[in-house]
C-alpha cells in the first residue's frame, strides 16, 4: 500500500469523525433548547394567577373581607393571587367587571349584574337593621319634635338616614316601607358614606336609621352606639312583612336577628328579644 492511499485514509477516517462529533453537538444543542424551552413553560404555567377584584368602599366589611383573603391568598395559595381594585362601592365594582377591568367582582344580589357575569361564591347575608333614637332632635333645632317611631309604621313623614351609598339599600328601605303599608313618598332619605358615621349620628334631622350588613358588621355595631351616644339608646323595628317580602322579590329572605348580636354590654334593653328582618346575599 502506497503512502497517498494511507493519508486519503486517514484523511476520511478523521472527517466521519468531525462529522460524527459534529452531529452529536446539534443533538445536545437541540436537547438543550428543548430542555429550555420545557423549562419556560412549566416556570410560566406554575406562576400564579392574578385576579383583579372590585370592590368597595373603602373601609367597608367588603373591603375589609377581601383584603383579609387577598392576603390569606398570597400566603397559602401558589396558583392564585387576588389584586383588589378599590371602588367606591357595589354599583362601581360591578360596572369595572362589566367593563373587563376587573375579573371579579363583590356585589348584592339586589343590584343589576353584567350579562355575562356569573356568581362564583356566596361571602354572607347581609341584614337590615332599622332603629329609632330614644330620645327626640334637641329643641334648639329648626325642625319641630316629632312623635317617638316605636315601629315602620310610624315612619311616614319623617326621615331615615342609611349607612352606605349604595341606590340598592334605599331601594330595599322602598320595598320594606311599601309592604308595611307605608307610602315610601313620605318617607325622606339620606345617605352616608360608611366613614360618616359621626355625622349621621348628630344630624338632627333624622328620626329613623338604617344600616344593611352582615350581623357582625362592625359598621352597623359602631353606627348603633354612635347613635345611642347621641340620641340615647336604640329602639329597633321588627319587619314583620318580611316573610311577605320574601314571597315577592325572590331576591330577598326573611331572616331572624337573635337578640343582643351588636355585642353592647350591657345589652340594649330593646334588644333581648329576636327581630324579624329581611337579608340579601
Amino acid at each position: 500500500m502506497s503512502s497517498s492511499q494511507g493519508t486519503n485514509e486517514t484523511s476520511d477516517a478523521a472527517r466521519r469523525r468531525r462529522r460524527r462529533s459534529n452531529t452529536l453537538l446539534l443533538v445536545l444543542a437541540v436537547g438543550f433548547l428543548i430542555f429550555g424551552a420545557a423549562v419556560g413553560a412549566l416556570y410560566y404555567e406554575l406562576q400564579p394567577v392574578t385576579l383583579r377584584i372590585a370592590v368597595g368602599p373603602l373601609g367597608s366589611d367588603d373591603h375589609n373581607v377581601i383584603q383579609v383573603t387577598a392576603a390569606a391568598f398570597a400566603s397559602e395559595s401558589r396558583t392564585v393571587r387576588l389584586s383588589p381594585i378599590t371602588t367606591d362601592g357595589a354599583v362601581e365594582a360591578l360596572a369595572l367587571l362589566g367593563a373587563g377591568k376587573a375579573d371579579l367582582a363583590v356585589g348584592r344580589g339586589d343590584l343589576e349584574m353584567p350579562a355575562d357575569a356569573q356568581t362564583v361564591a356566596i361571602v354572607r347575608k347581609n341584614f337590615v337593621v332599622l332603629w329609632s333614637p330614644s330620645v327626640l332632635a334637641s329643641k334648639s333645632s329648626k325642625r319641630k319634635s316629632a312623635a317617638k317611631i316605636k315601629e315602620i309604621a310610624d315612619l311616614a313623614g319623617h326621615r331615615v338616614g342609611i349607612i352606605g351609598r349604595t341606590p340598592a339599600s334605599a331601594a330595599l328601605l322602598r320595598v320594606i316601607l311599601s309592604a308595611s303599608g307605608v307610602e315610601a313618598d313620605k318617607v325622606a332619605v339620606t345617605q352616608f358614606g360608611t366613614d360618616q358615621i359621626e355625622e349621621l349620628a348628630r344630624d338632627p334631622t333624622l328620626d329613623a336609621f338604617m344600616a344593611v350588613g352582615p350581623l357582625d358588621s362592625k359598621i352597623t355595631s359602631d353606627a348603633i352606639a354612635a347613635t345611642a351616644r347621641a340620641r340615647g339608646g336604640p329602639k329597633f323595628l321588627a319587619i314583620e312583612a318580611s316573610e311577605a317580602i320574601a314571597l315577592k322579590h325572590p331576591r330577598y329572605e326573611s331572616e331572624e336577628i337573635p337578640p343582643s348580636v351588636f355585642n353592647a354590654d350591657p345589652a340594649w334593653p330593646d334588644m333581648t328579644r329576636s327581630r324579624r328582618s329581611a337579608s340579601v346575599t
